[in-house]
């Protein structure tokens, strides 16, 4: 394995245990503030750790201007606010349902948005390889068998983290179809 492939590893290891701690700090920190206040100091600290990334990697790379491509500012602005919207969305609807569920229940509904994303994808017209659709029954069964300890009950929290899972796929199309239309 060589160096970038080992520092790509390490990366996606350290991604997927900031997300899986993620829902137990949630789960606890609804014990000392609501829901929206949660999201908000946790949307701040993430600005304010983005925006210098964001100057940083700007005066990086000076060859890309992303507000000259494909329509310039007013579609990066009206792309920007709808992935908010839905990113927003999506992270009310999951901090209320983890009001009402477990965490391991929050956790593996919420990571049926890999299932969602191409059944959505494909009432677009959008076709998926066989290889995809085996990887998200992989993921399914593996997220299962390490959430899910006790009998899967659908109750209140279930739904609204479901219907989180549907708002976060809704935000990984959007910013795949940006994505998609400032790199042509």
């Amino acid at each position: 394995m060589n160096r970038l492939q080992m520092r790509n590893s390490l990366l996606l290891l350290l991604t997927a245990t900031i997300w899986g701690v993620a829902f137990v700090a949630q789960s606890v920190g609804m014990d000392y503030v609501g829901p929206f206040t949660f999201n908000a100091v946790r949307s701040l600290i993430g600005g304010v750790v983005l925006i210098p990334c964001i100057f940083l990697l700007n005066s990086l790379d000076k060859k890309t201007d992303w507000t000259k491509k494909q329509g310039g500012k007013k579609e990066l602005l009206i792309g920007g606010i709808l992935c908010g919207i839905f990113l927003c969305a999506a992270s009310n609807f999951q901090q209320f349902g983890i009001l009402y569920t477990s965490v391991g229940k929050a956790g593996f509904i919420t990571a049926c948005y890999i299932v969602l994303v191409p059944i959505i994808s494909l009432l677009f017209g959008k076709k998926t390889r066989i290889t995809i659709w085996l990887s998200v029954l992989l993921a399914v069964v593996g997220l299962y068998l390490l959430c899910m300890t006790g009998s899967f009950r659908v109750g209140k929290g279930d739904i609204l983290v479901l219907v989180s899972a549907l708002l976060f796929a809704g935000h990984i199309l959007s910013l795949t179809i940006l994505l998609l239309k400032w790199t042509e």
